[in-house]
Protein backbone atom coordinates (compact mmCIF):
# COMPACT_ATOMS: atom_id res chain seq x y z
CA UNK A 1 0.00 0.00 0.00
CA UNK A 2 2.59 2.52 1.07
CA UNK A 3 4.62 1.54 -2.40
CA UNK A 4 1.46 2.57 -4.65
CA UNK A 5 0.88 5.77 -2.63
CA UNK A 6 4.48 6.54 -3.26
CA UNK A 7 4.56 5.41 -6.74
CA UNK A 8 1.36 7.93 -7.26
CA UNK A 9 2.92 10.83 -5.70
CA UNK A 10 6.11 10.70 -7.67
CA UNK A 11 3.24 10.59 -10.86
CA UNK A 12 1.65 13.56 -9.56
CA UNK A 13 4.50 15.29 -8.96
CA UNK A 14 6.10 15.13 -12.52
CA UNK A 15 3.21 15.67 -13.93
CA UNK A 16 2.11 18.83 -12.52
CA UNK A 17 1.30 21.77 -14.96
CA UNK A 18 4.84 23.57 -15.94
CA UNK A 19 5.33 27.36 -14.72
CA UNK A 20 5.14 28.09 -18.86
CA UNK A 21 2.49 25.80 -21.03
CA UNK A 22 5.44 25.58 -23.93
CA UNK A 23 8.32 24.42 -22.33
CA UNK A 24 8.99 21.12 -20.97
CA UNK A 25 10.36 20.19 -17.72
CA UNK A 26 14.48 19.74 -17.68
CA UNK A 27 16.02 16.49 -17.93
CA UNK A 28 19.71 15.90 -16.77
CA UNK A 29 22.11 13.76 -18.97
CA UNK A 30 25.76 12.50 -18.28
CA UNK A 31 28.38 12.27 -20.84
CA UNK A 32 32.56 12.46 -20.98
CA UNK A 33 32.44 16.03 -19.93
CA UNK A 34 29.41 16.02 -17.05
CA UNK A 35 26.30 16.61 -16.75
CA UNK A 36 24.07 18.70 -18.86
CA UNK A 37 20.86 20.21 -17.78
CA UNK A 38 18.14 20.33 -21.09
CA UNK A 39 14.65 21.93 -21.76
CA UNK A 40 12.70 22.58 -24.79
CA UNK A 41 10.82 25.27 -25.39
CA UNK A 42 9.06 27.70 -27.83
CA UNK A 43 10.01 30.76 -26.45
CA UNK A 44 12.34 33.25 -28.41
CA UNK A 45 14.97 32.74 -25.66
CA UNK A 46 16.80 30.27 -23.83
CA UNK A 47 15.06 29.98 -19.92
CA UNK A 48 17.37 30.89 -16.97
CA UNK A 49 18.28 27.76 -14.40
CA UNK A 50 19.04 28.25 -11.07
CA UNK A 51 22.11 27.55 -8.99
CA UNK A 52 22.37 27.49 -5.26
CA UNK A 53 21.91 30.93 -4.67
CA UNK A 54 22.28 32.69 -8.58
CA UNK A 55 20.48 32.30 -12.11
CA UNK A 56 22.43 31.51 -15.11
CA UNK A 57 21.44 31.54 -18.83
CA UNK A 58 20.85 28.22 -20.37
CA UNK A 59 22.32 28.18 -24.21
CA UNK A 60 21.15 27.17 -27.27
CA UNK A 61 21.51 23.47 -28.07
CA UNK A 62 19.81 23.84 -31.95
CA UNK A 63 16.90 25.78 -32.87
CA UNK A 64 13.47 24.57 -34.32
CA UNK A 65 13.55 22.58 -37.46
CA UNK A 66 10.71 20.86 -39.40
CA UNK A 67 9.11 18.46 -37.30
CA UNK A 68 10.81 19.89 -34.55
CA UNK A 69 9.15 23.45 -33.35
CA UNK A 70 11.34 24.08 -30.04
CA UNK A 71 14.35 25.65 -28.81
CA UNK A 72 16.72 22.69 -27.25
CA UNK A 73 18.45 24.68 -24.71
CA UNK A 74 20.70 23.09 -21.76
CA UNK A 75 23.21 24.19 -19.53
CA UNK A 76 26.48 22.55 -17.64
CA UNK A 77 25.27 21.29 -14.17
CA UNK A 78 28.90 21.30 -12.32
CA UNK A 79 29.77 19.26 -9.33
CA UNK A 80 29.88 21.83 -7.25
CA UNK A 81 26.39 23.03 -7.29
CA UNK A 82 24.56 22.14 -4.48
CA UNK A 83 21.29 23.12 -5.21
CA UNK A 84 19.38 24.12 -8.71
CA UNK A 85 16.10 24.51 -9.91
CA UNK A 86 14.18 25.25 -13.16
CA UNK A 87 10.99 27.49 -12.85
CA UNK A 88 10.46 26.68 -9.05
CA UNK A 89 11.58 22.58 -9.67
CA UNK A 90 14.21 21.01 -8.54
CA UNK A 91 16.62 19.13 -10.50
CA UNK A 92 17.89 15.93 -9.55
CA UNK A 93 22.24 16.37 -8.89
CA UNK A 94 24.46 13.83 -9.97
CA UNK A 95 26.16 11.58 -7.23
CA UNK A 96 29.77 11.66 -6.90
CA UNK A 97 29.48 7.75 -6.16
CA UNK A 98 25.96 6.65 -7.04
CA UNK A 99 24.49 3.40 -5.14
CA UNK A 100 21.36 2.77 -6.56
CA UNK A 101 20.86 2.49 -10.13
CA UNK A 102 17.86 1.20 -12.25
CA UNK A 103 18.32 -0.08 -15.80
CA UNK A 104 15.89 -0.61 -18.67
CA UNK A 105 15.49 -0.64 -22.54
CA UNK A 106 13.52 -0.36 -25.67
CA UNK A 107 10.87 1.43 -23.84
CA UNK A 108 8.56 2.90 -26.87
CA UNK A 109 5.20 1.55 -28.16
CA UNK A 110 5.58 0.16 -31.26
CA UNK A 111 3.63 1.26 -34.42
CA UNK A 112 5.15 -0.12 -37.83
CA UNK A 113 3.10 -1.46 -40.79
CA UNK A 114 1.22 -4.31 -39.39
CA UNK A 115 3.34 -4.72 -36.15
CA UNK A 116 1.05 -2.55 -33.58
CA UNK A 117 0.77 -1.89 -29.87
CA UNK A 118 -2.00 -0.63 -28.11
CA UNK A 119 -0.41 2.74 -26.88
CA UNK A 120 -3.48 3.90 -25.12
CA UNK A 121 -3.52 0.70 -23.02
CA UNK A 122 -1.12 0.95 -20.44
CA UNK A 123 -1.38 -2.64 -20.01
CA UNK A 124 -0.14 -3.48 -23.15
CA UNK A 125 2.46 -0.66 -23.25
CA UNK A 126 2.99 -0.01 -19.54
CA UNK A 127 6.49 2.28 -19.63
CA UNK A 128 4.50 4.70 -17.97
CA UNK A 129 4.13 2.90 -14.87
CA UNK A 130 7.94 1.22 -15.15
CA UNK A 131 8.91 5.26 -14.98
CA UNK A 132 6.66 5.70 -12.26
CA UNK A 133 7.54 2.47 -10.16
CA UNK A 134 11.00 3.21 -10.90
CA UNK A 135 11.38 6.79 -9.84
CA UNK A 136 9.57 5.33 -6.10
CA UNK A 137 12.89 3.41 -5.59
CA UNK A 138 14.47 6.99 -5.69
CA UNK A 139 17.34 5.76 -7.56
CA UNK A 140 20.96 7.89 -7.83
CA UNK A 141 21.29 7.41 -11.23
CA UNK A 142 18.65 6.17 -14.65
CA UNK A 143 20.94 4.27 -17.25
CA UNK A 144 18.80 3.61 -20.62
CA UNK A 145 20.15 0.96 -22.82
CA UNK A 146 18.89 2.51 -26.21
CA UNK A 147 15.40 2.63 -28.25
CA UNK A 148 13.36 4.95 -27.36
CA UNK A 149 11.49 5.75 -30.24
CA UNK A 150 9.03 3.18 -31.90
CA UNK A 151 6.36 5.37 -33.08
CA UNK A 152 6.88 4.97 -36.90
CA UNK A 153 4.07 4.49 -39.51
CA UNK A 154 0.13 5.11 -38.53
CA UNK A 155 -2.18 3.01 -36.20
CA UNK A 156 -4.16 1.15 -37.75
CA UNK A 157 -7.51 2.93 -36.53
CA UNK A 158 -10.15 1.90 -35.48
CA UNK A 159 -10.01 -0.49 -33.08
CA UNK A 160 -6.02 -0.84 -32.90
CA UNK A 161 -6.06 0.92 -29.47
CA UNK A 162 -3.55 3.13 -30.62
CA UNK A 163 -6.33 5.39 -31.89
CA UNK A 164 -5.00 9.23 -32.08
CA UNK A 165 -1.01 8.33 -31.82
CA UNK A 166 1.28 10.63 -33.43
CA UNK A 167 4.19 9.08 -35.35
CA UNK A 168 7.25 9.48 -37.62
CA UNK A 169 10.19 11.51 -36.48
CA UNK A 170 8.96 14.32 -35.19
CA UNK A 171 8.55 16.52 -31.50
CA UNK A 172 4.80 14.37 -31.40
CA UNK A 173 6.17 11.56 -31.27
CA UNK A 174 9.09 11.80 -29.21
CA UNK A 175 6.88 13.03 -26.62
CA UNK A 176 4.25 10.57 -26.48
CA UNK A 177 6.86 7.92 -27.09
CA UNK A 178 9.84 9.07 -24.02
CA UNK A 179 9.14 12.08 -22.43
CA UNK A 180 5.68 12.09 -21.21
CA UNK A 181 5.76 8.61 -20.17
CA UNK A 182 9.44 8.98 -18.79
CA UNK A 183 8.56 12.32 -16.85
CA UNK A 184 8.58 11.00 -13.24
CA UNK A 185 11.85 9.13 -13.64
CA UNK A 186 13.30 12.54 -15.31
CA UNK A 187 12.67 14.23 -12.53
CA UNK A 188 13.93 11.81 -10.02
CA UNK A 189 17.18 11.22 -11.42
CA UNK A 190 20.25 11.96 -14.00
CA UNK A 191 20.31 9.80 -17.03
CA UNK A 192 23.19 7.99 -18.96
CA UNK A 193 21.32 7.36 -22.74
CA UNK A 194 22.74 4.54 -24.84
CA UNK A 195 21.57 5.06 -28.65
CA UNK A 196 19.74 2.03 -29.86
CA UNK A 197 19.10 1.37 -33.13
CA UNK A 198 15.90 2.81 -33.59
CA UNK A 199 17.74 6.04 -33.12
CA UNK A 200 20.32 5.37 -36.27
CA UNK A 201 20.27 8.02 -39.25
CA UNK A 202 17.72 6.22 -40.73
CA UNK A 203 14.84 6.78 -37.97
CA UNK A 204 14.99 8.68 -34.71
CA UNK A 205 18.40 10.15 -35.10
CA UNK A 206 18.10 13.39 -35.63
CA UNK A 207 15.96 13.43 -32.95
CA UNK A 208 18.79 11.41 -30.60
CA UNK A 209 21.07 14.25 -31.22
CA UNK A 210 18.52 16.90 -30.58
CA UNK A 211 17.33 15.55 -27.24
CA UNK A 212 19.55 13.02 -25.86
CA UNK A 213 23.32 12.68 -26.54
CA UNK A 214 25.16 14.20 -23.76
CA UNK A 215 27.88 15.84 -26.14
CA UNK A 216 28.11 18.98 -28.04
CA UNK A 217 25.57 18.90 -31.07
CA UNK A 218 27.23 17.63 -34.70
CA UNK A 219 26.01 19.76 -37.62
CA UNK A 220 24.14 16.36 -39.03
CA UNK A 221 23.22 13.30 -37.54
CA UNK A 222 26.24 10.73 -37.70
CA UNK A 223 26.05 7.06 -37.91
CA UNK A 224 28.68 6.38 -35.25
CA UNK A 225 29.88 8.14 -32.27
CA UNK A 226 33.26 7.82 -30.20
CA UNK A 227 33.14 5.62 -27.04
CA UNK A 228 33.36 7.49 -24.02
CA UNK A 229 33.69 6.68 -19.86
CA UNK A 230 31.59 8.61 -17.11
CA UNK A 231 33.69 8.01 -13.82
CA UNK A 232 31.94 7.98 -10.27
CA UNK A 233 35.04 7.71 -8.01
CA UNK A 234 36.39 3.83 -8.26
CA UNK A 235 33.29 2.61 -10.55
CA UNK A 236 32.83 4.14 -13.83
CA UNK A 237 30.17 3.30 -16.94
CA UNK A 238 31.80 2.96 -20.45
CA UNK A 239 29.27 3.52 -23.17
CA UNK A 240 29.91 1.91 -26.82
CA UNK A 241 27.20 3.27 -29.97
CA UNK A 242 25.98 0.35 -31.61
CA UNK A 243 23.18 1.81 -33.45
CA UNK A 244 24.96 0.41 -36.54
CA UNK A 245 26.34 -3.61 -36.36
CA UNK A 246 23.92 -5.72 -38.30
CA UNK A 247 22.71 -8.59 -36.37
CA UNK A 248 23.77 -11.03 -39.02
CA UNK A 249 25.72 -11.19 -42.21
CA UNK A 250 27.98 -8.11 -40.96
CA UNK A 251 29.90 -6.62 -43.64
CA UNK A 252 33.99 -6.38 -42.78
CA UNK A 253 33.98 -2.82 -43.22
CA UNK A 254 31.69 -2.58 -39.66
CA UNK A 255 33.64 -5.26 -37.94
CA UNK A 256 36.52 -3.32 -38.61
CA UNK A 257 35.12 -0.13 -37.60
CA UNK A 258 33.92 -1.97 -33.94
CA UNK A 259 36.34 -3.47 -33.52
CA UNK A 260 38.87 -0.08 -33.09
CA UNK A 261 35.60 1.27 -31.13
CA UNK A 262 35.47 -1.85 -28.95
CA UNK A 263 39.42 -1.43 -28.74
CA UNK A 264 38.95 1.95 -27.53
CA UNK A 265 36.38 1.23 -24.89
CA UNK A 266 38.08 -1.36 -23.30
CA UNK A 267 40.96 1.35 -22.90
CA UNK A 268 39.07 3.71 -21.15
CA UNK A 269 37.80 0.40 -18.18
CA UNK A 270 38.70 0.71 -14.62
CA UNK A 271 38.55 -2.29 -12.58
CA UNK A 272 35.21 -1.53 -11.74
CA UNK A 273 33.79 -0.72 -15.20
CA UNK A 274 30.36 -2.03 -16.99
CA UNK A 275 30.08 -1.60 -20.72
CA UNK A 276 26.72 0.07 -21.98
CA UNK A 277 25.77 -1.20 -25.23
CA UNK A 278 22.70 -0.86 -27.04
CA UNK A 279 23.16 -4.67 -29.11
CA UNK A 280 23.93 -7.37 -26.70
CA UNK A 281 27.74 -8.23 -27.27
CA UNK A 282 27.59 -11.37 -25.75
CA UNK A 283 23.94 -12.86 -26.46
CA UNK A 284 21.82 -15.61 -27.77
CA UNK A 285 19.25 -14.42 -29.64
CA UNK A 286 17.58 -17.77 -30.09
CA UNK A 287 17.42 -21.74 -30.18
CA UNK A 288 17.68 -23.18 -33.59
CA UNK A 289 13.51 -25.85 -32.96
CA UNK A 290 15.62 -28.46 -33.88
CA UNK A 291 18.97 -28.96 -32.94
CA UNK A 292 19.49 -26.45 -30.49
CA UNK A 293 21.47 -24.16 -31.52
CA UNK A 294 22.18 -20.97 -30.95
CA UNK A 295 21.51 -17.64 -32.82
CA UNK A 296 23.78 -15.05 -31.45
CA UNK A 297 22.37 -11.41 -30.93
CA UNK A 298 24.93 -9.61 -32.87
CA UNK A 299 27.47 -11.27 -35.48
CA UNK A 300 29.20 -7.75 -35.82
CA UNK A 301 30.35 -7.14 -32.62
CA UNK A 302 31.27 -10.40 -31.66
CA UNK A 303 32.94 -10.97 -34.63
CA UNK A 304 34.84 -7.46 -33.55
CA UNK A 305 35.04 -8.57 -30.40
CA UNK A 306 36.76 -11.95 -31.05
CA UNK A 307 40.80 -10.87 -31.54
CA UNK A 308 40.27 -7.94 -28.53
CA UNK A 309 41.66 -10.87 -26.12
CA UNK A 310 40.25 -10.46 -22.18
CA UNK A 311 37.57 -8.04 -21.88
CA UNK A 312 38.42 -6.08 -18.66
CA UNK A 313 34.89 -5.26 -18.25
CA UNK A 314 32.77 -6.42 -15.17
CA UNK A 315 29.74 -6.79 -17.30
CA UNK A 316 27.90 -5.62 -20.47
CA UNK A 317 24.51 -4.14 -20.12
CA UNK A 318 22.57 -4.23 -23.15
CA UNK A 319 18.83 -4.14 -24.82
CA UNK A 320 17.64 -4.64 -28.07
CA UNK A 321 16.30 -8.20 -27.26
CA UNK A 322 12.70 -7.26 -25.76
CA UNK A 323 12.94 -9.30 -22.19
CA UNK A 324 15.76 -10.12 -19.58
CA UNK A 325 18.52 -11.97 -19.74
CA UNK A 326 21.41 -12.95 -17.81
CA UNK A 327 24.64 -14.73 -18.88
CA UNK A 328 27.71 -15.71 -16.86
CA UNK A 329 30.62 -17.58 -18.17
CA UNK A 330 33.25 -19.53 -17.58
CA UNK A 331 37.26 -17.85 -17.49
CA UNK A 332 36.65 -14.71 -16.75
CA UNK A 333 34.44 -13.06 -19.79
CA UNK A 334 31.79 -10.17 -18.63
CA UNK A 335 28.19 -11.02 -17.75
CA UNK A 336 26.18 -10.11 -20.14
CA UNK A 337 22.77 -8.34 -19.02
CA UNK A 338 20.09 -7.32 -21.49
CA UNK A 339 17.02 -5.66 -19.98
CA UNK A 340 14.68 -4.97 -22.98
CA UNK A 341 11.18 -4.94 -21.13
CA UNK A 342 10.96 -1.55 -20.75
CA UNK A 343 7.55 -1.29 -23.18
CA UNK A 344 7.83 -2.29 -26.30
CA UNK A 345 6.48 -5.60 -27.76
CA UNK A 346 7.87 -8.73 -25.96
CA UNK A 347 10.25 -11.17 -27.15
CA UNK A 348 9.92 -14.56 -25.59
CA UNK A 349 12.56 -16.21 -22.93
CA UNK A 350 15.34 -18.64 -23.82
CA UNK A 351 14.20 -22.08 -22.75
CA UNK A 352 16.09 -25.31 -23.16
CA UNK A 353 19.82 -23.65 -23.36
CA UNK A 354 21.74 -27.00 -24.90
CA UNK A 355 24.44 -28.11 -21.92
CA UNK A 356 27.45 -27.06 -23.87
CA UNK A 357 26.64 -23.49 -24.79
CA UNK A 358 29.41 -20.85 -25.38
CA UNK A 359 29.70 -17.53 -26.69
CA UNK A 360 33.16 -16.47 -27.97
CA UNK A 361 34.92 -20.15 -26.89
CA UNK A 362 33.85 -18.94 -22.94
CA UNK A 363 31.32 -21.89 -21.83
CA UNK A 364 27.61 -20.39 -19.85
CA UNK A 365 27.96 -21.38 -16.84
CA UNK A 366 24.67 -19.78 -15.87
CA UNK A 367 21.54 -18.07 -17.87
CA UNK A 368 18.93 -16.65 -16.43
CA UNK A 369 16.04 -15.82 -18.73
CA UNK A 370 12.30 -14.50 -18.69
CA UNK A 371 10.45 -12.59 -20.85
CA UNK A 372 7.88 -9.82 -19.07
CA UNK A 373 7.66 -6.16 -18.52
CA UNK A 374 10.40 -4.94 -16.06
CA UNK A 375 13.36 -2.68 -15.42
CA UNK A 376 16.50 -3.53 -13.21
CA UNK A 377 17.77 -2.12 -9.85
CA UNK A 378 21.10 -2.31 -8.35
CA UNK A 379 22.07 -0.95 -4.92
CA UNK A 380 25.61 -1.26 -4.21
CA UNK A 381 26.83 -2.88 -1.26
CA UNK A 382 31.22 -3.91 -0.57
CA UNK A 383 32.21 -4.88 -3.90
CA UNK A 384 29.07 -6.33 -5.38
CA UNK A 385 26.05 -4.98 -6.61
CA UNK A 386 22.38 -6.67 -5.22
CA UNK A 387 18.93 -5.92 -6.03
CA UNK A 388 15.68 -7.40 -8.39
CA UNK A 389 14.13 -7.29 -11.36
CA UNK A 390 10.77 -5.76 -10.96
CA UNK A 391 7.32 -6.03 -12.75
CA UNK A 392 5.38 -2.29 -13.94
CA UNK A 393 4.44 -2.60 -10.69
CA UNK A 394 7.03 -2.26 -8.75
CA UNK A 395 6.91 -6.13 -7.74
CA UNK A 396 10.36 -8.38 -7.47
CA UNK A 397 10.06 -10.93 -9.88
CA UNK A 398 14.04 -11.86 -9.65
CA UNK A 399 16.45 -11.30 -6.67
CA UNK A 400 19.41 -10.41 -8.57
CA UNK A 401 23.35 -10.18 -7.13
CA UNK A 402 26.79 -8.57 -9.75
CA UNK A 403 29.91 -10.18 -7.64
CA UNK A 404 33.23 -9.92 -9.57
CA UNK A 405 31.99 -11.10 -13.27
CA UNK A 406 29.32 -13.10 -12.28
CA UNK A 407 25.25 -12.02 -12.34
CA UNK A 408 22.77 -14.31 -10.42
CA UNK A 409 19.41 -13.67 -10.44
CA UNK A 410 16.66 -15.96 -9.29
CA UNK A 411 13.40 -16.21 -7.65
Amino acid sequence: MRRAAAIASVVLAATATPAAADTTAPWVVLGPDGAVVRVATTDAACPRIRYDDFDRPMQVRVGPWEAYPHTVCEAPLPAIVQRASFAGRAIPLPRPEPRRIVVLGDSGCRLKGGSVQACNDPAQWPFARIAAAAAAMAPDLVIHVGDYHYRETPCPQPGAGCEGSPYGYNWGAWRADFFDPAAPLLAAAPWVMVRGNHEDCERAGHGWFRYLDPRPRPPDCEGFTEPYRIAFGDFSLVVHDSAIARDQNPRDAEIERHRGQLAAARALATPESWLLTHRPLYGVYKFEPTTRRPILTNETLQAAAAALGPDPFRAVFSGHIHRFDAFSFAGGQPAQVVVGGGGTALDPSLDDPPPDLAILGARVSRLTSTTGYAFLFLERGGAGWAGALYDADGRARLRCRLDGKTMECDP
